[in-house]
């Protein structure tokens, strides 16, 4: 596994022992240090104010009851502690969490170590989701029952099929009768999931696409948005890397989805409430600009219809873009989505 990590200080340890107990099995896809840049402060007890476009309802709760799945980066592989990679992120995690302190602190980035911290958490972010692992399931799903159909066209190609694998030693024991198994592979009733100890686990796949995408995020310019400190802040989500069109006809059509490696494309990244990142292949990296609150506003709504399904924030105050281009607050926010 490889992970952007910058060298400890001399004299300093980095530590691979994943944390014990439930911990260990509660893995964020949204780092806690990441969320709690969106609370009012980053104390261990500090709370977010949240929007579920699912539950369609808003609470308050800390982060570390937020953006997580039990075993989500589990792996099971001979001879290694099956969180090793959660270890290799909490690593990670370890030296990113100064850095956005240290963004905030500064109102830049501190240093080029801070600034690849940063990127690599996009990178992450856009490859490591439970939306993504959820469409890719369903894309294996609609391949292996479009091949479990075709085995189970003639009752020659079932028996030839089912000797090969059992030849191969992948099954064992006689085959289900050619009919019954025709009918159960016809009627759909089972779904396919993707196991951790295989080469096409999600895990593995997503590290696999990490080096790409690192790439891809790397040849951008980027240039920091500040936030006015009167208008309630950025916001986040539980799935907050936003990659749109630059063209309007092309970002609200269904056809052409854009790709991180398409030019003609924006990248917006919420960092902490205070500062959100701008991403385009055809701009060099500035220094920190200040938008006004219409442009927070816009971004938080932007940052709003790519989401998942929560929505993350300091509290209720944000702003948001109306239906009619107004600016709007959070608490109107349930509103809009029970009209969605």
């Amino acid at each position: 596994m490889e992970l952007y990590c910058t060298p400890a200080p001399q004299g300093a340890s980095v530590t691979t022992n994943p944390p014990k107990g439930n911990d260990a099995r509660n893995h964020h896809y949204v780092p806690q240090c990441y969320l709690k840049g969106f609370a009012r402060n980053r104390s261990k007890n500090a709370q977010l104010f949240v929007v579920d476009t699912k539950t369609k309802r808003a609470f308050v709760t800390t982060p570390r009851n937020l953006a997580a799945q039990r075993d989500f980066n589990r792996v099971e592989i001979p001879g290694h502690d099956p969180n090793i990679v959660e270890a290799g992120y909490a690593d990670l995690e370890a030296q990113l969490a100064p850095a956005l302190v240290r963004i905030d602190q500064h109102g830049d980035f501190y240093s080029e170590e801070d600034k690849a911290l940063v990127l690599e958490l996009i990178a992450l972010l856009a490859t490591r989701n439970p939306g993504f692992r959820e469409a890719r399931r369903q894309a294996l799903e609609k391949i292996y029952k479009i091949v479990g159909g075709m085995v189970v066209s003639t009752q020659e190609r079932y028996e030839s099929q089912f000797g090969q694998a059992r030849a191969a030693g992948y099954l064992k024991g006689e085959p289900l009768p050619y009919e019954e198994m025709r009918e159960f592979i016809e009627s759909e009733r089972y779904t396919v999931e993707v196991p951790s100890t295989s080469p096409t686990s999600h895990v593995a796949t997503e590290l696999k696409l990490l080096a790409h995408m690192r790439d891809l995020i790397h040849r951008r310019g980027w240039t920091l948005l500040r936030a006015p400190s009167h208008c309630g802040g950025f916001v986040t989500s539980d799935h907050p890397v936003v990659l749109e069109w630059d063209d309007p006809e092309r970002m609200n059509s269904k056809i052409y989805s854009p790709g991180f490696g398409l030019r003609s494309t924006t990248i917006f990244f919420p960092v902490t409430k205070h500062f959100a990142l701008h991403g385009h292949f055809d701009q060099q990296d500035g220094r920190t600009i200040q938008i006004n609150e219409q442009g927070v506003a816009a971004i938080n709504f932007k940052v709003f219809l790519h989401a998942h399904r929560q929505i993350y924030a300091e509290s209720e105050r944000f702003g948001f873009i109306g239906v009619n281009g107004e600016i709007q607050r959070g608490s109107a926010l349930l509103d809009l989505i029970a009209g969605r």
